[in-house]
């Protein structure tokens, strides 16, 4: 197995060289786990999401319960490793009113080495603000400044860490580490540091941890699992960690190797399963994490299918089993060339253990294969609120181990709210034989089957397409052609780094097409666009003198694009334009009108569009038509 504790803030693409490595493991039989990332609580975020691997996030283990006594008597509960006996009550300071002459008020804040007075903190206990330096360093700043004692404050929410420090140490959470603040800047101020306090809930997901839902694998649900990854004792390197032997970490890099361990010990008992095999033993048999409330936590999208269970793990009844000729197909499916000759493969059709459906219209069968581990009679349910399922056969009988037996099902939409964001989650399970199988269903219904983009040109025209409204209420909106400024740029074949462009996405924006287009027709033009630092959509493989990008509702934010001279015979520069439309209601030119605007529609039934403009100059001008619930058409013209 190989554990692979990186995870950037976005996506790596599937022929990304690191993601063919892993491939190429996973197909050899090596299990793969990887982290998911530290980008959360935002969505959309994760890294590591191909379908070979295991894409794991963190979550919190049994804290250590500590708590603070403020002067005035209220109680804060925390985490702390070093507490060990009542410590107090002392004088209580923030650690900006404790900043020394030469230090910023914000490295004060933070005790960033060498920023506190010692003639402000000796005897005291010091509030320290998380962030920008690591948490062990702030204890050791109050340490060095004669500091008793230290409270570490979340500014915003995160997770409770206890670290090794160099003074007896409270870590508390927002929003109480301001009303602490508050309260340390008064007069007076005292604090008691207490070993006890009410235990917080677990295991929960880590904030920080990286969330789904893929942008790139919009019919897998991602991550995969989570596993502890939040305080975790590890070994270190006493170079670089204050000399200590061990110390407490948290990261996605720390639940990873969970996975990566609970797999060794799989393949000590079944040395001859694949890898696929592990994963969805691991992932059918899993518990839902909790919220800070201590609700069952029902967000796929943080805790994938759950929590893993290393004793169910090794129960799980029925495995859905992938091989490397079906991540292939997906990989043809996804629209790249394997030169395998395999058929492609949608992403709901994978046989992976989760099911997802990234854009339903109506409805839709997938197919799933099941082997047994454990022999005997297994019956289906389905929990999918607002939808009609059916799974046929309903019931697998299998006589011996190593039996497979292949299903469908179907789901069919009912009162399930429709739209981009109305995703709909449940499960199936199949129970027998001493065992419960289950497996996480996400499902999009769409609102209408449109087509994502129409063309057309000329100052006046028109143009046909269908749609098939999913809803009966169904009003149409056009929104006016507009084509934003030209800039010019220059690039050489020999600028590896090409040239960058910086797009700002309001929100709310309809369309986002940027076009970039060389001045000589015979040059091969190349472009990379990045959505927040992601690598979110990738032109650059095709011989063009023009390229064109098209985010349909796009998240709001700024997008970069970075123009390549990939060949330009006859000469060493290349000199292109760039030019981004954004459709979001102001501006636009001529007129754009959609017939009928107010039909009357059958869902499921079949409706043409036809779309009409006038008064349009040249140049590459982007319109939008908009159905309920923010689908929508764009509308390229010229």
């Amino acid at each position: 197995m190989i554990n692979y504790s990186v995870g950037g803030d976005g996506e790596s693409g599937p022929l990304d060289a690191t993601q063919v490595a892993f491939l190429n493991a996973a197909s050899a039989g090596v299990f793969v786990a990887a982290a998911a990332g530290n980008s959360g609580p935002a969505a959309s975020t994760m890294d590591n999401t191909q379908p070979w691997q295991m894409t794991v996030g963190a979550s919190t283990i049994a804290p250590y319960p500590a708590s603070i006594e403020l002067g005035n008597g209220s109680r804060f509960t925390g985490t702390s490793s070093t507490v060990r006996a009542t410590l107090g009550p002392n004088p209580l300071i923030t650690a900006e009113a404790a900043k020394a002459a030469s230090a910023t008020v914000e490295d004060a804040g933070n005790c960033v080495a060498g920023s506190l007075d010692p003639t402000k903190v000796a005897g005291k206990v010091v509030v320290c603000l998380r962030g920008v330096v690591a948490r062990p360093e702030k204890s050791a700043e109050v340490a060095r400044a004669g500091g008793v004692g230290m409270v570490l404050g979340n500014p915003t929410d995160q997770d409770l860490s206890a670290d090794l420090h160099g003074v007896p140490t409270v870590h508390i959470n927002a929003p109480d580490t301001q009303t602490v603040l508050d309260y340390a800047a008064t007069a007076g101020a005292q604090v008691t540091l207490l070993p006890t306090g009410p235990s917080l809930p677990y295991p929960q997901v880590a904030p920080f941890s990286s969330r789904g839902p893929s942008r790139q694998h919009r019919d897998l649900l991602k991550p995969d699992i989570v596993a502890p990854g939040v305080g975790i004792l590890a070994a270190v390197a006493p170079q670089g960690n204050d000399g200590k032997n061990f110390d407490f970490y948290s990261g996605t890099s720390m639940a990873a190797p969970h996975i990566a361990g609970l797999a060794a010990l799989y393949l000590a008992k079944h040395p001859l399963w694949s890898p696929a095999t592990v994963k969805s033993a691991m992932m059918t048999t899993t518990y839902d994490t909790k919220t800070a409330t201590g609700e069952r936590n029902t967000d796929v999208f943080t805790q994938g299918a759950g929590h893993v269970d290393p004793t169910r793990m090794l129960n799980p009844g029925l495995v859905y089993d992938t091989s490397p000729q079906e991540w292939l197909g997906y990989l043809e499916g996804l629209g790249h060339q394997t030169g395998s000759g395999v058929a492609p493969i949608q992403g709901s059709d994978l046989n992976y253990p989760s099911i997802g459906v990234g854009r339903l219209s109506g409805g839709k069968t997938i197919t799933r294969t099941v082997t047994a581990v454990t022999p005997g009679v297994y019956t289906a349910k389905v929990d999918l609120p607002g939808f009609k399922t059916k799974v046929s056969p309903s019931t697998l009988r299998f006589t011996e181990a190593g039996q497979s037996r292949t299903f469908t099902l179907t789901m069919e939409i009912k009162s399930a709210p429709a739209g981009a964001n109305a995703r709909t989650t449940g499960s199936l399970i199949w129970k027998g034989a001493g065992a419960t199988v289950r497996s996480p269903i996400v499902v999009t219904p769409q609102v209408v089957d449109a087509p994502v983009q129409v063309k057309g040109s000329g100052p006046a025209g028109s143009l046909s397409f269908e749609v098939t409204p999913m809803v009966e209420k169904f009003r149409i909106k056009a929104y006016k052609a507009v084509a934003g400024p030209q800039v010019f740029g220059s690039v050489t074949d020999q600028d590896v780094l090409g040239r960058e462009f910086q797009i700002s996405v309001p929100a709310g924006t309809k369309a986002l097409e940027i076009i970039s287009s060389a001045d000589d027709q015979q040059a091969w033009l190349a472009g990379i666009l990045f959505w927040n630092g992601q690598t979110d959509f990738q032109v650059g493989s095709q011989r063009a003198a023009e390229q064109r990008f098209l985010v349909p509702n796009p998240a709001p934010g700024v997008y970069t694009l970075i123009v390549l001279s990939l060949e330009h015979p006859g000469a060493t520069e290349m000199q292109f334009t760039v030019q981004a439309n954004l459709v979001n209601g102001e501006g636009g030119v001529g007129d754009l009108m959609v017939s009928p605007d107010k039909p009357k529609v059958t869902p499921g039934v079949p409706l043409t569009l036809t779309a009409t403009w006038s008064g349009v100059p040249e140049g590459v001008h982007t319109g939008y038509i908009e159905y309920p619930n923010g689908a929508g058409t764009v509308v390229s013209i010229n």
